[in-house]
């Protein structure tokens, strides 16, 4: 577990997507946003999903993965979860309730689990912990996280942040 374990005050149950949409529509979209994606091994991800502002109102989000090029991060690499908390950031959301992500299945780049989904990468996972410990970050501990196979996209696995960081851990 990472931190003290509080409560998200924003997270609201299913009916936010009536404002939105319903959850197939932010299914539809991650897998959509892989068509953005691009990446040297061909291997792409596209995400959604839904913020908060302070003021109650919802703000959708979207990411897709860019790493052109093999070998060390460079300027510009990004998964799609961190695209979508930054997109979260800069639209001054306060909390994010819920991202899907949809990519290939494989198994865990760092633990080597295999969920029969891809989870986010160990360093998604390295990003997740440095935002939690950022009081304004709109990543919350019990921000849901929706994993899609996008080979089946019937398939699908949810975590909190902060289960998937326990399940994961090394």
């Amino acid at each position: 577990m990472v931190g003290k374990r509080h409560k998200n005050r924003h997270h609201r149950n299913s009916p936010i997507f009536q404002h939105l949409g319903e959850e197939p529509v932010f299914r539809q979209y991650a897998l959509d946003m892989q068509n953005c994606a691009v990446s040297w091994r061909g291997y792409q991800v596209g995400g959604s999903g839904v913020g908060v502002t302070k003021d109650g109102r919802y703000i959708p989000l979207s990411g897709f993965n860019t790493k052109a090029a093999p070998g060390p991060r460079r300027p510009g690499d990004l998964c799609a979860e961190m695209r979508m908390i930054k997109e979260a950031e800069d639209k001054h959301c306060v909390a994010i309730l819920e991202m899907w992500m949809a990519q290939p299945p494989q198994p865990d780049d760092f633990t080597k689990l295999d969920f029969g989904v891809a989870v986010s990468c160990g360093h998604c996972r390295l990003n997740y912990k440095k935002k939690l410990r950022n009081p304004a970050s709109p990543l919350r501990r019990d921000t849901r996280l929706n994993f899609i196979d996008s080979t089946n996209p019937s398939n699908t696995r949810p975590f909190t942040v902060e289960q998937l960081l326990r399940v994961c851990s090394k």
